[in-house]
This record gives structure tokens, sequence and C-alpha cells, in this order.
């Protein structure tokens, strides 16, 4: 049973950084790197003290989104002021847009003896 759960994750859809006609700023957010821009430093200061960068970076959303989902944030004890939520939503909808493919996660082939009978 675990040798087909292997073998189908081994055949599992490519990453998706080397799904083909995608940019480099694309494929780069399809790995969840963290752009450059006024929203890196917010984000990594103010949303990774709760969350990880892979939780982030798997939404898609709509700007108008982004922007309810910060000031929910907010209200839950997020610390953010009023100019880093205008950042931080300006960010985010830019970067994780409906537009933006679904992340695929490679799969890793698991390491020898690590599964019973291998």
């Amino acid at each position: 049973m675990s040798t087909l759960l292997v073998a189908a994750l081994l055949a599992a859809e490519p990453a998706a950084a080397e799904k083909p006609g995608a940019t480099g700023e694309t494929a780069a957010l399809l790995q969840g790197k963290l752009p450059d821009g006024a929203g890196k430093a917010v984000l990594q200061a103010k949303c990774l003290i709760c969350h990880s960068d892979d939780y982030v970076t798997q939404q898609r959303l709509t700007p108008g989104q982004w922007q309810k989902t910060v000031e929910k944030m907010r209200k839950l004890g997020a610390p953010l002021t009023d100019d880093e939520v205008k950042t931080l939503s300006d960010y985010l909808g830019r970067s994780w847009t409906l537009e933006l493919p679904e992340r695929t996660v490679r799969p890793v082939k698991p390491p020898a003896g690590s599964l019973p009978g291998r």
C-alpha cells in the first residue's frame, strides 16, 4: 500500500515553477517566495508571528478580500497600524491574486528505510 502511495506521489504534477509559460515572477510566487516590496517587511514582522509563509502564499484572493482579511486579522490582535494595513493589503492584493495558478508541491522521495519494507 505504501509503495503505491509513494509511486503516486512521485508521478504527481511537476512543480509549479516548471509549468510552461510561467514567468520568473510568477514562478517565484508559485514557489512561495515573498516578492520585494513595502509589504514584505510588514508581512514578515506582523503576520509570520502567527502564520507560516506557506499559509499566506497559498491563498488566492481579490484585492478587496485581502483588505478584509488583513482588517479581520487586526481585529483578532495582529499588531498593525493603519498604514501597515494599507501597505500589507496592497502587497498581498498584487501578489496572490485569483489569476495566480494554484501552488503544487513537488513530492519528494522518502529517505531510504523510512517506509516499512523498504
